[in-house]
């Protein structure tokens, strides 16, 4: 139906005497218009009928601006529920964005397939075609050379696997507890890996990427690659550098991850409570990083990070730290099972370094002589007792 009132200025409809009748009987509003509009309507409807010599001009352009912003209002409203759903389709489609980039990571899925973590044993080596290498050497070292087709163990042992130049070869290391193992990898990354730990990893880094997964604890020395980043997955926590030295503790049996980093800068992403589901956070040289996966934050301070790197040296540096979070380094180092008697126990501090080349015996005494405890073997077990 054809609007004959389109053209026509609001000053046109208060002085049409035809137009007036209408809008007194709400003919051109019945049905479409809002409350607000039909009470407008009338109000002009009355007032062009009511004694027409008494209104002005004035009183004519006052009505008129009122028409014209009631149908500006109109236009604004349509105009921002326009907007509204563009909005809404954006923050869908980054979301989207975003949780692919996290969820297709190919290193994570084969993590995924392939959840198995460390045994007691050898330290074994997992190539291309499924091939496994036992490595029975208590601080073994693993190197990549050439286009990562060829693999030196602890310089005795050479290795060749195939790798395709149009599919990713992954290679696994898994260190069973009492061992650790020093690898280089292709792009001359260095990474030492501690105790009770699993690294997943290309045995050639695509030509965009340099991806990593992790479970358990490593030291990494990553060769600087301002265009290719590197990556250190975990379960939760996610590490970006180009070129630095950090430390990742990721165990499965631990209620947090924990990042520190010695040089370099880091950027951290990870599970949180906002709209995207991840957030992301930088650090500096000298912090130490703890991600809660319970609450989805992390926290920062300032820490010596000699304590937590020393172990690559053979030394573990503890600065009044409680006796249980050292009695279970020691437990995944030495792979014993080390008990406390009394649960007061693990609250004692101990600040010192302790020599690795030592035999848990050794490092236990040591420990009990300066919280005036004691070491005994009950049942193949080593049990501090209190004196």
């Amino acid at each position: 139906m054809e609007n004959k009132f389109r053209d026509k200025k609001a000053e046109d409809i208060l002085t049409d005497e035809n137009l007036v009748e209408e809008l007194k009987q709400d003919e051109i509003l019945s049905g479409k218009a809002t409350e607000k509009e039909l009470v407008l309507a009338r109000q002009i409807a009355k007032a062009v009928n009511h004694e027409k010599v008494q209104l002005g001009a004035k009183q004519k352009a006052k009505l008129g601006q009122r028409v014209s912003d009631s149908i500006e209002t109109y236009k604004r409203r349509k105009l921002i529920v326009r907007f509204s759903y563009a909005a809404v389709l954006i923050l869908i489609v980054g979301i989207s964005v975003l949780f692919r980039s996290y969820s297709d990571s190919d290193i994570r899925r084969f993590a995924l397939k392939n959840n198995f973590g460390p045994v007691s044993g050898n330290t074994r080596l997992f190539l291309s075609g499924e091939k496994e290498v036992q490595i029975n050497s208590n601080e073994s070292k693993i190197e990549y050379q050439g286009e990562g087709n060829e693999v030196r163990i602890d310089a005795t042992q050479d290795i060749r696997q195939n790798v395709d130049n149009d599919e990713t070869v992954m290679n696994t290391v898994i260190v069973p507890y009492g061992k650790r193992a020093q690898i280089t990898l292709a792009d001359n990354s260095k990474i030492w890996l501690n105790s009770g730990s699993k690294l997943i990893y290309p045995a050639r880094f695509a030509s965009d990427k340099r991806e990593v997964y992790l479970e358990g604890e490593a030291i990494f020395e990553v060769s600087h690659n301002k265009k290719h980043p590197f990556i250190v997955i975990t379960s939760g926590l996610d590490v970006k550098v180009l070129g630095t030295v950090f430390n990742v503790s990721s165990y499965r049996d631990d209620q947090t991850t924990s990042t520190i980093l010695e040089s370099g800068s880091v950027e951290l992403s990870y599970k949180s409570n906002s709209v995207f589901g991840r957030s992301k956070e930088l650090m500096v040289p000298g912090m130490l990083a703890i991600y809660d996966p319970q609450n989805g934050n992390v926290s920062q301070s300032k820490v010596n990070t000699r304590h937590y790197t020393s172990w690559r040296e053979g030394y573990f540096v503890f600065e009044k730290q409680p006796l249980g979070g050292i009695l279970k380094k020691i437990s995944r180092y030495y792979n014993v099972s080390v008990r406390l008697s009394d649960e007061e126990l693990g609250k004692e501090t101990f600040s010192g370094n302790l020599d690795l080349k030592n035999s848990p015996d050794q490092v236990l005494k040591i420990i009990a002589e300066l919280i005036n405890a004691k070491v005994e073997n009950i049942d193949n077990q080593i049990v501090i007792t209190r004196i």
